[in-house]
């Protein structure tokens, strides 16, 4: 049976070449670790406050400024109103929306209860799978314009 080393296992392999006292290569080994896991903590925390920060006040701020559709022909394609978030993203807020609404109509009862009928679960998918296909073609529209 092999068994392989994990990345502290070969460094502690290599330290040892150069320092034979095992305490200080483990030492060496365990500030590494929590310098790299700092390290990614703040650049992770850095990036959640910059790209969902930017989305959330872009989202908040963009009352009549968004793209929708009038019928499966007819789509009012609008640039996201700040362009922050496609910057460091490169995807438009607007069809983080769309996906997020698609997802709230699947799981969401109430929907149902806008109509004086409830829909049957094949009605509620068949509907589901026209407003994919209807955001789908926008979400192509918005990223063509936002490249421009």
């Amino acid at each position: 049976m092999k068994f392989s080393l994990n990345r502290d296992e070969w460094i502690r392999l290599y330290l040892k070449v150069f320092i034979p006292i095992p305490e200080i290569c483990n030492k060496i080994i365990e500030l590494k670790n929590s310098k790299e896991y700092e390290e990614s903590l703040e650049y992770h925390v850095n990036r959640w406050e910059s790209i969902a920060g930017e989305h959330n006040f872009t989202r908040d701020t963009h009352y009549g400024k968004f793209s929708y559709i009038f019928d499966d022909s007819k789509y009012i394609i609008k640039k996201d109103h700040r362009i922050y978030f496609y910057q460091m993203t490169g995807i438009s807020y607007q069809i983080v929306e769309l996906i997020h609404e698609l997802i709230r109509i699947l799981n969401d009862n109430s929907y149902d209860e806008n109509f004086e009928y409830m829909l049957l679960p094949e009605d509620k998918k068949r509907w589901l799978r026209n407003d994919d296909k209807l955001y789908s073609e926008l979400s192509k529209r918005i990223m063509i314009e936002m490249r421009k």
